[in-house]
């Protein structure tokens, strides 16, 4: 690490620090969640995230017990600094937690350098801070542990029990958390209908287990109640995107289209 830090040390002092052009395509190399620890001298560790999606990113720092110690989000852009890459944070807002933001004067330019699934970053290089300069390596996180939102889009009812008008009612559960789509008085009729859900559940991780209670009444009130007419319970798993059809009767068919965000 000191090596490291010798070397681009030198190379800072017989370079201009001018950009030389835009590096196409590194925002997306960036994107996702870098997760490392750092221990300071008194002997407390943080634990840093570093999270890029498109041109935006966010920055946490927790203590021991998970407490917030320092957050920042705001704008990043990735030039080439002669041999180097470079990751310019601007427009930064920061706080001891996402409550307690306020804009920060300031900008920050750091030296990264990506592989293995790595991200070395050299910070306080820049300028002079009140911080020396330092080198952290972060470790992406895999896809499936970082929680998204689960969103339900809609149900194509390509047949249904219901021989005219009907009522509907959706309750989806992810683990502990059970959010439901039902519209009041809403009238649903004829075969082919698609029904914009829009639902979401928040803190979901890919390859979760959905599970739901589809039900149908053809009397107002009675479609989210035991006394519905059809009730189908059924379970898909999550993805970044995809649909599953069901047939809980033989005149009862439709498929539920999902995403996560």
């Amino acid at each position: 690490m000191k090596k490291i830090i010798l070397s681009l040390a030198a190379t800072f002092a017989l370079s201009s620090l001018v950009p030389t052009g835009s590096l196409a395509g590194e925002l997306e190399a960036l994107a996702g969640k870098w997760v490392a620890e750092r221990s300071e001298a008194q002997g407390r560790t943080f634990k840093q995230e570093l999270e890029f999606k498109k041109n935006k990113f966010t920055f946490k720092a927790t203590g021991e017990g998970g407490q917030s110690a320092l957050y920042a989000e705001g704008e990043v852009k990735t030039e080439a600094l002669g041999p180097f890459k470079a990751a310019r944070f601007f427009n930064i807002q920061g706080g001891r937690s996402v409550a307690d933001l306020q804009s920060v004067d300031d900008e920050r330019t750091v030296i990264y350098l990506l592989g293995n699934n790595e991200l070395t970053v050299a910070l306080n290089f820049d300028k002079e801070r009140n911080q020396p300069p330092m080198v952290t390596r972060y470790t992406k996180t895999a896809a499936a542990d970082e929680a998204q939102t689960l969103v339900i889009d809609k149900i194509v009812m390509h047949k249904t029990p219901q021989a005219a008008e009907y009522y509907l009612c959706l309750d989806a559960t992810v683990g502990e958390t059970t959010k439901r789509f039902h519209v009041e008085n809403k009238v649903y009729e004829k075969d082919g209908l698609t029904v914009a859900t829009d639902l979401a559940i928040p803190n979901v991780r890919k390859d979760q287990t959905c599970k739901f209670v589809l039900k149908l009444d053809d009397v107002a009130g009675d479609e989210c109640t035991e006394e519905m007419d059809n009730r189908s319970a059924g379970s898909f798993t999550t993805t970044e995107s995809g649909s599953q059809e069901f047939k809980p009767e033989d005149q009862w068919r439709y498929t539920i289209y999902w995403h996560l965000k």
